[in-house]
């Protein structure tokens, strides 16, 4: 058995579930480097590039994890709302196709016209993202949904923990292939053309993301045959359409007594498959407005995640075959709330001596002896501008104590100094200037940046903000945190760097098992004569979740901080998890087999 085909199809059949495979394969261009890795720590940047590290909205301040979270719930609410109708109708005309077709070219335009926001202004630059994510978002999603409604008719039911298992295995190799590619050119500036992670390289990303995805997704659209619908319908309008579709969809609602495990399951997915999300959602926004990470970070760690979870997910679909597809998913579940408590925990180390650290390092160069200048290194060699932002509220206190020493500026018309891209950053500052940083620290805290100075006069000074991600204090969560930095991470070592690469591999080992099982499981207990139908309310689940997970989030992390958001997850994960012991398969199993029965699909 090679590349997921099965034994005793044949080759044309085989041919059309490996095509399938492809747009798993295709699509997690978008998943995996798009949505997962780069969007949520840009446009967490983004935002608080310019907001001066987020907003306050009466008593609530808005970070970059939060606005993205808010983003991302958005960018699930039409999906949410509209599967359910397109799954009925879709059911009842061979469209599955071209609904998906329509889903994959909004996904894949909009994907690539998000490289355009790294050229834009920091004040539109982060909305224009936003934007582009909403719409690309409803591509990918909207598309995953009919993607999904295939999988019935590719193989019978017992092959299903199989064909789901390599699907994912395909989407991991396929992101894992072009995360790569956008790593090495990233990490180089186009070996050597542009400054590394330069706008240039994100507008490249987001382009090859794009067309990777529409190159690969057309196997499925040439070797995929359109699904067999039984006594299609034809409606003399697309208004007719809709209406019985939203009519069909009333009937399931009102016939659900008649699938009570498929109904349970759904409810315990909703949960389960909210915590999942969210952390794979929000891992990287979190990873840049908490934690501080350095942006290759989180290439190179999903990069090792997805590379663990494509052996790994064929691995779970082998426990799955032995041990019972609800049994593997619960042994998954169990993983990823364990991974959630130990990243509530996750903390910087304190940056005591540790110069490199800093976010605004300088070093003395004594050629001119105790006349000397110092110069200026940042953190992540990301500059004055792409730390500090030009307007925001939040760094109007640094701005105004330090920013005589950073530019060399020209005044306004206001006679008032001004930040714009004329502005030269001052990249070697006089042993004056650096008294004068120093004689600012000492009074001006109020800030989330740090500076060390090595050399020279001012060997030895350092200083760090009350806001910066080292000062873990004022919410509700925060001993936890504390007492993992001074028990574990500090008598270790484990810097939040090493934290993440711990914590990103438990979530590579079940990543793929969780997702594959779990469509399995729920393709088992849906009737093939009403599967896009059923798919399209396993999609609004799954988006319910998607909206109703990071708004739940955002709320949390608003109102109580980041950490207790991420608290949040343990909760939902382990209540969908309670719901399994409700959940009778066999009994499941036997009532779709009836259902197909009735509607003429299967004989007894």
């Amino acid at each position: 058995m090679a590349f997921g085909t099965i034994d005793g199809m044949n080759e044309e059949s085989n041919k059309a579930l490996r095509s399938w495979y492809w747009y798993d394969w295709a699509n997690q261009a978008f998943a995996l480097t798009v949505i997962t890795v780069l969007v949520p720590q840009l446009l967490s940047n983004m935002f608080e590039l310019s907001t001066g590290g987020g907003s306050e909205v009466g008593d609530l301040k808005i970070t970059g994890d939060t606005f993205y979270a808010i983003v991302l719930g958005s960018a699930s609410l039409f999906v949410a709302i509209v599967s359910p109708v397109l799954g009925a109708i879709a059911d009842r005309m061979p469209i599955k196709k071209k609904i998906l077709w329509v889903y994959t070219v909004v996904g894949v335009l909009f994907t690539a016209m998000m490289g355009i926001a790294p050229h834009l202004e920091s004040d539109s630059a982060y909305k224009f993202l936003a934007f582009c994510l909403v719409i690309g978002n409803i591509g990918f999603a909207g598309g995953n949904v009919i993607y999904y409604a295939f999988m019935p008719y590719l193989a019978d039911r017992e092959s299903m923990d199989h064909v789901s298992s390599w699907g994912y295995a395909y989407g991991f190799a396929g992101g894992s292939t072009i995360l790569i590619v956008h790593l090495l050119v990233g990490l180089t500036g186009f070996f050597g053309v542009t400054e590394p992670w330069s706008p240039w390289v994100l507008s490249f990303i987001f382009a090859t993301s794009a067309m990777w995805w529409f190159g690969f997704g057309m196997q499925l659209f040439r070797n995929t045959p359109e699904p067999e619908i039984p006594n299609p319908k034809e409606y003399g309008s697309a208004m007719e359409a809709v209406r019985d579709g939203m009519s069909e969809v009333s009937k399931t609602f009102r016939e659900i007594k008649k699938f009570k495990i498929l109904a349970i399951y759904l409810a315990s997915y909703l949960l389960f498959f909210d915590g999942i999300n969210t952390i794979g959602g929000m891992a990287s926004a979190f990873g840049d407005s908490v934690l501080r990470l350095d942006p290759t970070m989180n290439f190179v760690l999903l990069l090792m995640v997805n590379l663990t979870a494509v052996p790994m997910t064929v691995v779970g679909g082998k426990l799955a075959n032995r041990f019972g597809t609800k049994r593997v998913l619960g042994w998954s579940l169990g993983v990823y709330a364990i991974v959630a408590i130990l990243a509530v925990g996750f903390a910087p180390l304190e940056l005591e001596d540790d110069h490199d650290r800093y976010d605004f390092q300088y070093d003395f160069k004594d050629e001119l002896g105790e006349e000397g200048e110092y110069e200026l290194t940042t953190l992540y060699d990301r500059g004055v501008k792409g730390w500090v932002s030009k307007s925001g509220q939040g760094d109007i206190a640094f701005r105004e104590s330090f920013f005589e020493y950073m530019f060399e500026t020209l005044p306004d018309d206001s006679g008032e100094a001004r930040w714009s891209d004329d502005d030269i950053v001052l990249e070697s500052i006089t042993a004056d200037q650096a008294a004068g940083i120093v004689d600012e620290m000492s009074v001006m805290s109020n800030h989330r940046f740090s500076f060390s100075f090595v050399g020279g006069v001012q060997d030895g000074e350092r200083s760090v903000g009350d806001e910066h991600p080292t000062i873990i204090e004022g919410e509700l969560a925060d001993w936890w945190p504390n007492l993992l930095r001074d028990n574990l991470w500090g008598p270790l070592n484990f810097g939040v760097s090493l934290q993440w690469i711990m914590l990103g591999m438990m979530v590579g080992v079940v990543m793929g098992t969780a997702g594959a099982q779990a469509r399995s499981l729920f393709t088992m207990l849906t009737p093939a004569s009403r599967t896009t139908e059923f798919f399209g309310f396993f999609g609004f689940i799954g988006k319910a979740a998607a909206v109703f997970g990071p708004i739940v989030y955002a709320i949390s992390a608003a109102t109580m901080g980041s950490r207790m958001a991420v608290a949040s997850i343990v909760v939902v994960i382990l209540i969908g998890w309670s719901f399994f012991i409700f959940i009778d398969v066999e009994e499941g199993i036997r009532v779709a087999r009836q259902e197909d029965i009735d509607a003429g699909l299967i004989s007894e």
